[in-house]
Formats: C-alpha cells, sequence, structure tokens
C-alpha cells in the first residue's frame, strides 16, 4: 500500500469515526489506484566479514619541563692501594751470620731448615760465641761456648713424631783471681764440660678433634760431663747421665677438660778421687736418683670463670723424705670482658738437680757436689688483663716454702775462693712481681718486669743466713722497634740489687758477715740494617755503662763491648 491510498482511506472513515454515537451513514467512493512494483535484481558481490574491532585511541601527554636549582658536591675518594705480592714469599732456608768484637770476640751462626713441605720439617743450628781477651787485673779469662741442634719434624694424617739431637761445647777459665803482675798461665785454671743429648716425642695433636683422647709420649737422654780432671780436688771429672720418660694426656668432656702428666726421671752423677785416701767432703761418690711424677687435674670453666684442681705427687728416691704431695689450685674470673682477671691458687713440687744443670748455672763450681732435689711449694694471688688491645699487665703476689735451695758460696778449701760449693738451705720467700706490656702490631713492642724478694731462712747458722748472690729486687726493661721493614732495633736495660756474698764468713778483717755485691746495672742495644731478604748488617753494644760488676763474687764481667757482623740468606 502506498502513501496516497492510505491518505484515501483516512478520509473515507474520517466520518464514521467522529460520529460513532449515531446511527451510521455510508458513503461510497471508488476510485483506481496505482501499484508500483520495483524490479528485482541480483547481486553480483561475494559475502564477505566486516572486521568490528575498533582501534584504541593513543592517548599523547604533553612533558611539562619544570626547572629545579640544584647543587653539586664532589667528596674526594682516596685511592686505593694494591700490593702485587706472589702466593707466597720466596723462602731461604739457610743463612750465616758472622761477627766481630773488641776483646778479641768472634761469633758464628749457621741455620738451615727445610723448605715448604706438609710432611716433613727438619734443619740445623750451630751457634759459636768466643772471647781471646782478657780481664784487666785478674787471671786469663778467655772463653768458647758452641753448641748444635739437629731437629726434624714428621706429620702423617694422624700422628706427629719429633726427633732432636743437641751437642754442647763449652771451654773457659776459673779467672776470678786478682793477677795485676800477670804471673798465671793461660792454660792453667781452665776445664772444658761437653753435653750430648737426644729427644723423641710422638703425639696425635696434629688432630684437635675435642672428642678424642689428645697424647703425646716423649722421652730425652743426655750426656753431660768434664773433659779435665779436677786438678784442685785431686779429683777425676764429673760424669753425668740423665734420662726421662714420659707422657701427656687430655680430654675434654663438655665443660671439663681432664688432663695428666706422667714422667720417670733417672739421674746418675759419678765424682771419682784420684788419691781415695784424700777424705773431704767431695769424696769418690756415685749418686742415682729416681724422681717419679703424677700431675693429673682437671680444668672446669663457664663464661667468665676457670677453676683447676688437682694434684701433684712425687716419689722421690733415695731421699729423707719418699713421698711429696702438693696440692694444685687455681680459679680465675673475668671482669669487664677481660679487663681485669683476678686469680688465686697454690703449687708445686719437686725439681731434680743434676751436676749439668748446677754446673749451668754457675760454671765455677767445684767438680764434687752432693746433690739434693728441691722441693717446693708455692702459694699465690693476683691479677692481670689487658687495658686495650695494645696494652697488658700482671701483678702478683707469692709466698713459697722452699726446701734445698741451691746456693754457692766461695770455697777456701780446694781453691783461693775462685771455685764455688753448693750448700742447700730451707727458706720462705715472700714475692711481689708485676709485669707491664705495650705492642703495636710488629712494629713497637715493650715490656716491662720487676720484682721484690724477702728470704727468711729456716736454718740456723751464718752459713744459711742469707740467700747469696740471690738479688732482692731486679727490674728490667726491653723493646723492639721495627722502621719500614728495614732497620730493626732492639734494646734491654736489666738492674739489680741487694745480692750478697759470704765473703765476710771467709775474711778475719771484714766487719760483716756478708759482703755487698753490689747494683748490677746492665743495657745493651742491637741495631739490624736489612740490606734485602738475604744481606743484612747488625751492630750490637753490650754493657754500656762500661760496670764491671760481679755475677759471681770474685768475677767481674767484661766492660763495654761491642761487635758487628754480617747475616747472609742462602
Amino acid at each position: 500500500m502506498n502513501k496516497h491510498s492510505f491518505i484515501v482511506l483516512i478520509v473515507t472513515l474520517f466520518p464514521f469515526l467522529a460520529n460513532g454515537q449515531e446511527d451510521p451513514q455510508v458513503w461510497t467512493n471508488i476510485t483506481v489506484g496505482e501499484r508500483i512494483i520495483t524490479p528485482a535484481y541480483r547481486i553480483t558481490e561475494n559475502p564477505v566479514i566486516v572486521d568490528t574491532v575498533i582501534a584504541s585511541p593513543t592517548i599523547q601527554y604533553p612533558l611539562l619541563s619544570r626547572h629545579m636549582k640544584t647543587d653539586i658536591s664532589i667528596t674526594p675518594i682516596e685511592p686505593s692501594k694494591v700490593k702485587i705480592v706472589e702466593k707466597l714469599d720466596k723462602l731461604y732456608p739457610g743463612y750465616v751470620r758472622l761477627g766481630i768484637g773488641n776483646y778479641a770476640s768472634p761469633m758464628g751462626e749457621i741455620y738451615y731448615n727445610s723448605m715448604r713441605n706438609r710432611k716433613v720439617n727438619y734443619g740445623v743450628a750451630i751457634k759459636h760465641n768466643s772471647s781471646f781477651g782478657n780481664i784487666k787485673d785478674y787471671a786469663p779469662s778467655s772463653f768458647d761456648y758452641t753448641t748444635g741442634r739437629l731437629f726434624g719434624d714428621f706429620f702423617t694424617t694422624k700422628f706427629r713424631l719429633q726427633p732432636e739431637f743437641n751437642y754442647l761445647n763449652h771451654g773457659y777459665h776459673y779467672y776470678g783471681i786478682r793477677d795485676t803482675a800477670h804471673l798465671i798461665s793461660k792454660d792453667s785454671l781452665t776445664n772444658r764440660v761437653q753435653g750430648i743429648g737426644g729427644s723423641f716425642r710422638f703425639s696425635n695433636y696434629t688432630s684437635r678433634d675435642s672428642a678424642i683422647l689428645l697424647y703425646s709420649v716423649y722421652t730425652n737422654y743426655m750426656y753431660f760431663h768434664e773433659f779435665i780432671n779436677d786438678t784442685d780436688t785431686l779429683g777425676l771429672n764429673g760424669k753425668n747421665n740423665r734420662f726421662n720418660l714420659g707422657t701427656e694426656m687430655k680430654y675434654k668432656f663438655k665443660k671439663n677438660i681432664f688432663a695428666a702428666n706422667f714422667d720417670i726421671n733417672y739421674n746418675q752423677y759419678n765424682y771419682n778421687l784420684a788419691d781415695t785416701a784424700f777424705s773431704t767432703g767431695y769424696s769418690a761418690h756415685e749418686q742415682k736418683n729416681w724422681l717419679i711424677h703424677l700431675r693429673p687435674t682437671i680444668s672446669t670453666y663457664g663464661g667468665k670463670w676457670k677453676i683447676i684442681y688437682g694434684v701433684d705427687l712425687n716419689i722421690d728416691t733415695p731421699s729423707d723424705t719418699v713421698f711429696k704431695v702438693v696440692p694444685v689450685f687455681e680459679a680465675k674470673y673475668s671482669l669487664f670482658n677481660d679487663m681485669f682477671i683476678p686469680y688465686i691458687g697454690v703449687d708445686g713440687g719437686v725439681k731434680q738437680n743434676s751436676f749439668q744443670s748446677l754446673n749451668r748455672e754457675n760454671e765455677f763450681m767445684l767438680s764434687g757436689v752432693n746433690l739434693r732435689n728441691t722441693k717446693t711449694m708455692n702459694f699465690y694471688g693476683g691479677i692481670k688483663g689487658t687495658l686495650s688491645k695494645t696494652i697488658s699487665f700482671n701483678a702478683r703476689v707469692s709466698y713459697k716454702l722452699i726446701d734445698n735451695l741451691p746456693l754457692f758460696v766461695n770455697d777456701t778449701v780446694f781453691s783461693d775462693m775462685y771455685r764455688f760449693r753448693v750448700i742447700y738451705n730451707s727458706m720462705n720467700v715472700f714475692t711481689l712481681d708485676g709485669s707491664f706490656s705495650y705492642q703495636n702490631g710488629e712494629k713497637l713492642k715493650i715490656d716491662l718486669m720487676g720484682e721484690y724478694n724477702n728470704y727468711s731462712s729456716t736454718l740456723v747458722g751464718d752459713l744459711y743466713q742469707y740467700a747469696w748472690h740471690l738479688p732482692t729486687y731486679a727490674f728490667t726493661l726491653r723493646g723492639n722497634y721495627n722502621l719500614f721493614e728495614k732497620i730493626y732495633v732492639k734494646a734491654d736495660f736489666v738492674l739489680k740489687g741487694g745480692r750478697t756474698s759470704p765473703f765476710g764468713l771467709f775474711d778475719s778483717d771484714a766487719t760483716t758477715a756478708n759482703a755487698d755485691l753490689g747494683v748490677m746495672a746492665d743495657a745493651n742495644l742491637h741495631a739490624e740494617y736489612r740490606y734485602s731478604k738475604r744481606l743484612s748488617a747488625f751492630i750490637q753494644f753490650n754493657n754500656l755503662a762500661a760496670q764491671r760488676y760481679q755475677k759471681w763474687y770474685g768475677y767481674p764481667v767484661q766492660g763495654f763491648q761491642i761487635m758487628g757482623g754480617l747475616t747472609f740468606g742462602f
């Protein structure tokens, strides 16, 4: 139906719609209509898929430029120092040191050690020092002193073996006689001693596992004798054989350490007279001594405290007191992170004296001697600590009970007081001692040590009233300085006083029973310049104050001494 037909229809029906409540009236209108039909045609295009995805628009933000005021400050950085070295510094296995000083005093030293090796380490060291000069107004005083040591360490995965051989040769004169006219021959009043020995140690200390028993077994032997017969006492030379065998054990269980030391010591001393009819206090005799020693201890520790307790047992035969027992106890506590460590304890034991040990303490002694072992009990207490990384100290007070303390007194029977015999005294000794140390890495180290002793004899008699030749007070100051790994300086100063000699007991003109040996002040200085790792030069000054103090009564030391030399590594 087109639009024209629609209009005609509306006009035809309108009267009826307007008067729907009245009687209908019929109107008839006939007209001719035109119907137009659009002709059909065929679509020749193929169907396609139209993409309906709408692309998102690209949004652009404008860049707002805003300028701020800035300040630039540059902190300088110190340049780093890089030292380029080899992984391991080159080692030289040995060195030779040669020198000579006044008093016609040559010295020499040879040392050789194996290179780096995880399984074996061995070496040899030989030292010689002698003097052919004399001390003014005294008998000839030349001497020579030579020592040698051959050592080795052999390592396995569990054990360590340490053999060692030792040699000593010492020739000297009994020069403690005034000889202003030089009438005493240089070949008279001489003596020479020799020592040959060795030691061996077997241990598992290379394993530091705290869950196993750590142990060490050791033994050593020394044969010490005189070359020259004792012409003063008309006797043959003295001979000494020493042997010991022992073990050390240690086991850690929780906060306890169980330790035990056990050793057997044997000493045999022989001295014979050529004329058996010559009866003296040093008649021909042979002494044998066995000393069996056992020392079990337990160490218990906490965060700031540690206690050690045990006992020191000794069987000394033959002896008046065969069985000797000394308690072992020490307690200490840490305050302010080891700044102060107060401690208190008691200790002691038995020291086996031999002809070798006494001769090495005073080589001018008589060859004939009666040997006794020294027994000691020591009560002590003090405080030690570290005030900083560089400063440490120790101050202690002690009271010792000593039985059979060996002392040397001038002999008037076989010599004109230029030889010494041994007496044994029982003394109580009250001691105050302390030390102070400062160490700044490997560059500077200073140590100061001092002690004061008050001796009180428990035996009656003029011969036992003093601790002959022992100092009442002693101070030692020593230090070393390293300048640029090129110059090494060492210095020490020793001051001793209060030493007495029984000279008054043998001099009818003396007003007192003892003679004061005076103050001993000895200062020494050693300097070394290392030109390279293989070559260095040294100079040494001894007895800078040129004080001819007497170490033993009648035996002054050499005056000012100077020695210089070279050290060469190979």
